[in-house]
């Protein structure tokens, strides 16, 4: 009597189940990466599309000069990137005493450059020519006091009065070298300052008068360097 069928056709389907994948079983597997990676790539892509920042922009024209008042700006959504650091956030309140240092018109975003404190907006630059061999310590940022000896209009000669104050609080916005040029040959070096703009007429009459300027670094200014 032969072998049964159930003898023969057992162990053979026991084999095939135990037998390695084959490239069917690898297409499967890759085609389930490339959907999960489909998936993944268009979530970036949604997130990425949505990646907006709050801004102020300006609700009307501003000027150069004019504090930021209630109603002067608006909050917008854009996607600005590496450069939202560069324009003013909306997520904090505008601080009290915040000033227009250049025209930002209506609809545009404000950029953080564009505002300052009222003494960046207010005060002007003059240059003021002083003895040279007084400017050797002066940086820019550095306050001053300037002092004033006006030419006596009554003496004969090149005769000044006593100093007297002119401007506290003035700051060095900039020291120009003057080696071998006119300045030097003058023993005057011009230096730009910061100062108010309600005194700014002050400053430039003492130049045009011919008076002698010095400037002197405020006490405060002398520790911090010395520092």
């Amino acid at each position: 009597m032969g072998p049964t069928a159930t003898t023969q056709d057992g162990p053979g389907r026991t084999a095939r189940r135990l037998q390695a994948p084959g490239w069917r079983d690898l297409r499967l597997v890759v085609g389930v990466l490339l959907v999960v990676l489909s998936v993944a790539g268009g979530a970036r892509l949604v997130s990425g599309l949505d990646d907006t920042r709050p801004v102020y922009a300006a609700a009307r024209d501003l000027l150069p000069g004019q504090p930021l008042a209630d109603g002067d700006l608006v909050t917008v959504q854009v996607r600005l990137g590496d450069s939202a650091e560069h324009y003013l956030d909306a997520t904090d309140p505008v601080a009290g005493g915040t000033y227009l240092l250049r025209r930002v018109a209506a609809g545009e975003i404000v950029p953080a450059a564009a505002v300052g404190t009222q003494r960046q907006a207010l005060d002007k630059t003059v240059n003021v020519p002083v003895d040279a061999s007084t400017v050797g310590g002066l940086q820019v940022g550095t306050e001053v006091d300037v002092w004033v000896s006006r030419r006596d209009a009554e003496a004969a000669g090149e005769v000044y009065e006593d100093p007297e104050l002119l401007l506290p609080g003035a700051v060095v916005d900039r020291v120009t070298d003057q080696a071998g040029g006119l300045g030097a040959s003058l023993g005057r070096t011009p230096v730009a300052l910061v100062v108010p703009a309600d005194r700014v007429g002050d400053v430039i009459a003492a130049v045009d008068q011919d008076a002698r300027l010095t400037l002197v670094p405020a006490p405060r200014t002398q520790g911090e360097q010395g520092g």
